[in-house]
C-alpha cells in the first residue's frame, strides 16, 4: 500500500530511493532479510510502478552509527554473500526493461487517503486501538487481491477513471473535496464510505449535521450514533455473517435504501440496527458502512463493491501469499507475479504468456518457489 500511495501523489511511476539490503540497524532485532526476499521485494517495487531500486549502502562505513547496516560490499570491499542475489535483479531488470519501458500501473479502483482525516482520528480516537492506517488497510487487502491493482490518491485528485472510489475513515472533508465527491457520483461513479467518515469540516469541527453530512440526502440514511466497543458485536445480511470489532455506527435508513448489512444482539442500541446501507444517485451508487468488518466479511464486502461497480479482471485470486501486480502500456500488458512466502506456489494463467526472465515464447502455467518471481507479457 505505502508503494501506491507513493504513486498517487504525482500519479505517476516513482524510484525507490534506499532499499535495504539485506537488514538495516535501528530495529529492536536488526535480523536479515530470507535468501531470496530482497529480489522478491525488488520485484514488488516494480509491479506497485517503480521505475528504478536502489540499495543503501554500497559498502560498510567504517565509523559512525550505521557501521552495521547492510551493505552489498563490506568494509575490506569484497561483495558480502547479498551482493550476487542484487547482481541477479539487476541483470533480470536489465533483461525486461524493453518489456516495461513506458509501462504503468493502471487502476479501475482508489482508495482515499487524507492526512487531515488521519490526524484527526489520532488526536481523538475515542478507542485507543481504533488506528486510521489500519482501517485503510482493512478495505485495500480485500480490494486489491481481487483487483490486483489499487490507486490510493487525495479527495482533491480527479476520479473520473476510476469504477470505485472507497473512503475509510474520511473524517474531515473541505467544501471542495466534497463537490468533487458528490460530482463522481452524479456521473456515475460508486463511492464507499467507511465507519467514521465526513464528522468534520476543514477546521476540524463538526459539521452541522450527522454523518455523512452533505451525503446523507443522497444515501437516505445517517448515523445515528457512534459506539466504541469493548468486544465485538455480531452483523448479518448480504455479506454473510460476522462482526463488527473496536466500533460500530448504528445507521438509520430511509425506504428507498437498501440495507445491506444488520447488527445483531449487542448493547442494546445496535440490536437490528442498519450496519451498512447503499442507493443508486443518479447514474452513480453511494454505500456507507458503518461497521469494522472482519477479514471474511470485509472479503464479501470486498467482492460486492467490485461487482456491483462493474470492476472486472481477467485474472483469478491468486493463491495465498502470491501478489500479482499489472503494468500496461503501448498494448502491452506486464504481469508480475511475487510468491512473498516460503512454499512453493502453482498458478494457471489466464491465457499463454510470455516468460520474460526465461525467454519462453508461450507459458501457460508457472511454478513459484519461496520467494519466487515471474514476469510475464502478451505473446
Amino acid at each position: 500500500a505505502a508503494h501506491d500511495l507513493t504513486r498517487g501523489f504525482l500519479r505517476k511511476n516513482f524510484w525507490v530511493m534506499e532499499t535495504q539490503p539485506g537488514f538495516v540497524n535501528w530495529h529492536a532485532n536488526n535480523n536479515p532479510l530470507d535468501k531470496g526476499e530482497v529480489r522478491a521485494m525488488a520485484w514488488h517495487d516494480i509491479g506497485h510502478g517503480a521505475d528504478a531500486v536502489e540499495y543503501w549502502q554500497w559498502r560498510s562505513a567504517l565509523n559512525g552509527q550505521e557501521e552495521y547496516h547492510g551493505t552489498l560490499v563490506g568494509a575490506d570491499g569484497e561483495p558480502v554473500p547479498l551482493y550476487d542475489e542484487v547482481a541477479q535483479v539487476g541483470k533480470e531488470f536489465t533483461a525486461a526493461s524493453r518489456e516495461l519501458i513506458d509501462t504503468t500501473v493502471k487502476s479501475q479502483v482508489a482508495v482515499l487517503q487524507s492526512y487531515e482525516s488521519r490526524w484527526a482520528i489520532n488526536w481523538q480516537r475515542h478507542n485507543r486501538q481504533w488506528d486510521p492506517v489500519d482501517a485503510l488497510i482493512s478495505y485495500y487487502q480485500p480490494l486489491r487481491e481481487e483487483a490486483h491493482s489499487i490507486d490510493i490518491v487525495s479527495p482533491s485528485a480527479p476520479l473520473d477513471a476510476y469504477k470505485l472510489v472507497v473512503a475509510p475513515a474520511m473524517n474531515l472533508l473541505t467544501p471542495q473535496q466534497t463537490a468533487n465527491l458528490m460530482q463522481y457520483v452524479e456521473r456515475g461513479g460508486h463511492l464507499v464510505f467507511g465507519q467514521r467518515s465526513v464528522m468534520k469540516g476543514e477546521d476540524n469541527s463538526l459539521q452541522p449535521a450527522r454523518q455523512p453530512g452533505p451525503f446523507a440526502a443522497a444515501v437516505g440514511g445517517r448515523v445515528e450514533q457512534y459506539y466504541a466497543l469493548q468486544a465485538p458485536v455480531p452483523i448479518e445480511g448480504a455479506w454473510g455473517s460476522g462482526t463488527s470489532a473496536m466500533w460500530a455506527e448504528q445507521l438509520s435508513a430511509k425506504s428507498d435504501t437498501e440495507t445491506l448489512m444488520r447488527y445483531g444482539k449487542g448493547n442494546g442500541w445496535l440490536d437490528g440496527q442498519p450496519a451498512a446501507i447503499t442507493k443508486k444517485v443518479g447514474k452513480g451508487r453511494i454505500t456507507y458502512i458503518g461497521a469494522w468488518l472482519d477479514e471474511n466479511t470485509a472479503k464479501k464486502a470486498a467482492h460486492w463493491m467490485l461487482d456491483t461497480s462493474g470492476v472486472k479482471s481477467a485474472w483469478p485470486v491468486m493463491p495465498e501469499g502470491v501478489e500479482l501486480s499489472l503494468r500496461q502500456g503501448n498494448d502491452r500488458e506486464i504481469a508480475i507475479l511475487v510468491n512473498l512466502s516460503t512454499e512453493t506456489k502453482a498458478i494457471t494463467l489466464p491465457g499463454a504468456r510470455k516468460d520474460i526472465l526465461h525467454n519462453n515464447a508461450s507459458v501457460t502455467s508457472v511454478s513459484l518457489p519461496a520467494y519466487g518471481v515471474a514476469v510475464l507479457g502478451n505473446r
